[in-house]
């Protein structure tokens, strides 16, 4: 009797029961109304592909249980929800871990159903390590996204690494057992083969043949029923499903293979593959198991970051005494004791005199960095002297630390656009190779009968397309690796082909060919105010801004000065109210010659003067009423990568541009220092990006680098921009590529390692298509024997695996 079978979740039909839908052309039974209903929404949102696409049925779409609703909603709990998620501006970001996933359909359902509730903002699925990110409005609930992704018959849950990575070594010890089981099983035949094949030539007698191969046959079918069931359950899924994957003639040749040999078995004929179907079984986990690998080292190596962080902390109390908290807990002004050796749980700045920081995890640089009072230290970083306290400015989800495990995590999960198209090559790939086996048979049907089997066999294993498919995805897998090692976050998919077509590179200056760490050398002023009191109004003018140049104030006394109607004017300065003592209420601003003296004032011929004198230095103007009263010169550190960068992309033959605001004599210097043939200086935001647009319309291919806001029009408007870690948030978004440590050497590095993974991938797939095409002639003309092939196979994709690795030199 047929059993009818739920189109959604392959369970039983109940007798009796009628839930019927036009699904994909037909109509299709279904278990129960939440199947059925769940069903209809994905119909009515024209989704209907999902179910085309799928390699495995869903889970049954039951009700949820009010514990389940419970637990749920329990984590809407503000207190909850701040520990599991992360503030950005208006919104939230949450990580969620989802049980069920088994291929991309599963996540495009879950992306099109969850992304068009009207509090998400955006979402992304990752379907490799099952986990999502999703954007969501800052007032509203998490769990009704969570109740309607269970709704579609999948688990989520706030994401845990321990829990994805005790999976993905559940998942890894499966892979050992059945690689073992194979091993140890084709060891044993391929011994017994050698003793069959001895014996043709020295008249073994025909019982000893039949225990040798029989015994071969008893090794042989838990390697095919255990070993080789992944395969199975993969291409069933597939069939199910109307896709042909490149585990379905893996699969017939396999099972094919085995039924041959055990009838050979049971009725004493003399044709028998048991050594073909264990060697092939096994070089074949060993290229699965390579590749799972791969997939395992990048899940646990976006975990290396949050296991720098320590779990508790010292904080000082108002009255001194000292209590241990989760870091988690750590809030801004926290007062923290950081001990020698401990790593550094929160962003914050040093109050105890003074510390040696290692922070490699930052830049890179493994030297430890003296710090003083007042200095930044960041998250992840590393006490390499005595105890010392430092003041929290950030908690733990606001910290550097966990934006560079964001952008990391970001920057893993892209894939190329040649990754989907070698996916449907190879679903092609399999169609045709079925149709020239059942051709090939025919053929030799009408040569030799004998043959027909040996042939079809041969041709299903010498050809499998697990080249082909590993060609592109196993490449630019190995060049995000690199990348990310040497500390260059890819964000924007597209950003690796499109690097190696630079022509030219601009440069912003301050903060990017420069460290960005200015220091008050020098305060010359030009009125009644003593230099003191200069500083502290320069001080207390800087506090709103992010500019390079205001860190050159920030360790200034600048409390007693109350400041009105503050103003930051990108590209020119800052200007503010201030009433002094025994004054009336003045303006005064801080910046740029002209920003500062907006009308021109008489001094401006001297302004001029010490300009022409800057150097490398940076002078910085203060003017009250547009009266000239101090000048301050900062000193700013050139980047120790900027000249061997300028040297690289010289030999790469790439040309180098200066695009800065500040003035004219300070940008030649350091155009001359790193042998830069074209600067522009003293440019306003709108001039960076008509500069940009000029060198696009001349058909120049341009990489923008900077830190600043005022790069932003310029950054958005490259072909490739990249900012640097230190840039300010604004700036990150519209770039395509985050450098977190100083290292310039990383651009051209990503330059000619784009370049080489163009290479890398053109071979590969020359590769695979060149040993197809030979391979598969060899084969249906009967020159190539199963065993062979299996070896032929297995090589043809190590060389694609090892070749692509090559990028992570």
């Amino acid at each position: 009797m047929m059993v009818d079978r739920c189109y959604h979740c392959d369970l039983e039909v109940p007798a009796g029961q009628n839930f019927q839908l036009e699904v994909l052309t037909e109509i299709r039974q279904f278990c129960c109304p939440g199947c059925l209903a769940v069903a209809q929404l994905i119909c009515n949102n024209g989704q209907e592909d999902f179910y085309q696409f799928r390699t495995e049925k869903n889970n049954k779409a039951e009700d949820i249980l009010p514990e389940e609703i419970f637990e749920l909603e329990s984590l809407d709990n503000p207190a909850v929800m701040n520990s599991i998620t992360h503030d950005e501006n208006n919104s939230k970001t949450i990580e969620l871990g989802i049980e069920g996933i088994t291929c991309a359909a599963c996540g495009w359902l879950i992306k099109k159903q969850v992304g068009v509730r009207p509090e998400i903002i955006d979402i992304q699925i990752n379907t490799t390590t099952q986990r999502a990110t999703i954007k969501f409005q800052k007032d509203a609930q998490i769990s009704p996204t969570l109740k309607n992704i269970r709704q579609l018959g999948y688990r989520a849950y706030p994401f845990s690494e321990d829990q994805l990575e005790q999976s993905a070594k559940r998942e890894e010890k499966a892979f050992v057992k059945r690689l073992i089981v194979a091993g140890l099983a084709m060891m044993q035949v391929m011994m017994f083969a050698t003793g069959l094949y001895i014996g043709d030539f020295q008249d073994i007698s025909e019982q000893h043949a039949y225990f040798l191969h029989l015994v071969s046959g008893l090794l042989a079918t838990p390697v095919v029923f255990y070993s080789a069931s992944p395969f199975f359950v993969s291409a069933w899924n597939s069939l199910k499903h109307h896709y042909f994957g490149m585990n379905l003639p893996v699969s017939i040749a396999i099972l094919s293979a085995y039924a041959a040999s055990v009838f050979s078995l049971l009725t004493h004929n003399n044709v028998f593959y048991f050594d073909s179907v264990v060697m092939f079984t096994f070089f074949l986990l060993v290229g699965r198991y390579l590749e799972h690998r791969m997939r395992l080292k990048a899940i646990l190596k976006q975990q290396n970051f949050n296991r720098l962080l320590p779990l508790s902390v010292s904080r000082k109390k108002d009255d001194e005494s000292i209590e241990i908290i989760p870091v988690a807990e750590v809030r801004e002004n926290d007062q923290l004791i950081i001990n020698a050796g401990a790593v550094i749980p929160v962003d914050g700045v040093l109050t105890s005199p003074q510390a040696e920081i290692n922070q490699a995890v930052i830049t890179g640089e493994f030297m430890p960095i003296s710090k003083s009072t007042g200095d930044k230290l960041f998250s992840g970083s590393t006490n390499n002297s005595a105890g010392f306290v430092m003041r929290a400015t950030h908690d733990l989800k606001s910290s550097r630390i966990q934006k560079l495990i964001q952008l990391q995590n970001k920057s893993e999960n892209l894939t190329s656009d040649r990754v989907t198209l070698a996916d449907k090559v190879a679903n092609w790939y399999v169609i045709i190779l079925l149709v020239l086996c059942v051709i090939s048979g025919a053929i030799w049907w009408q040569i030799d009968p004998s043959n027909v089997f040996p042939v079809i066999l041969s041709l299903l294993v010498v050809s499998c397309p697990c080249a082909l498919s590993l060609a592109t995805p196993a490449a630019v897998a190995a060049a995000i690796a690199k990348l990310t090692d040497k500390g260059l976050m890819i964000k924007n998919k597209g950003t690796l082909s499109k690097l190696g077509k630079i022509t030219d590179v601009y440069f912003d200056k301050t903060g990017t060919l420069t460290l960005g760490q200015m220091t008050l050398i020098e305060t010359q002023t030009h009125a009644d105010l003593s230099a003191s009191e200069c500083e502290n109004i320069a001080a207390a003018l800087e506090k709103i801004s992010n500019h390079p140049i205001a860190e050159g104030f920030k360790h200034l006394n600048s409390h007693s000065i109350k400041v009105s109607e503050l103003t930051e004017v990108i590209a020119g300065g800052i200007q503010g109210q201030i009433k002094l003592d025994g004054e009336k209420q003045n303006c005064f601003r801080i910046g740029k010659p002209e920003f500062a003296f907006q009308k021109g004032h008489q001094s401006s011929k001297h302004i001029k003067q010490q300009s022409s004198n800057t150097q490398s230095l940076v002078y910085v103007f203060l003017a009250r009423n547009d009266e000239h009263i101090a000048t301050f010169v900062l000193s700013d550190k050139l980047n120790p990568t900027a000249i061997e960068t300028t040297k690289q992309l010289h030999t790469n033959r790439q040309n180098i541009h200066l695009l800065s605001g500040d003035s004219k004599n300070a940008c030649e210097s350091i155009a001359q220092k790193l042998a830069i043939e074209a600067f522009f200086h003293s440019a306003t935001p709108e001039e960076k990006l008509s500069i940009i647009q000029d060198a696009q319309e001349n058909k120049r291919s341009v990489l923008m680098v900077g830190d600043g806001v005022n790069d932003i029009g310029a950054l958005g408007q490259a072909d490739v921009s990249v900012t640097m870690g230190t840039a300010s948030e604004l700036s990150k978004t519209s770039s395509d590529a985050v450098l977190v440590s100083h290292d310039l050497t990383v651009i051209p590095l990503a330059i000619q390692l784009s370049k080489k993974l163009e290479k890398i991938i053109r071979q590969n797939i020359s590769w695979a298509v060149i040993y197809n095409l030979t391979a598969i002639p060899f084969a249906i003309a009967g020159l190539v024997p199963a065993w062979l092939a299996a070896i032929g196979m297995t090589t043809s994709s190590l060389i694609v695996v090892i070749n692509a690795l090559r990028l992570r030199r």
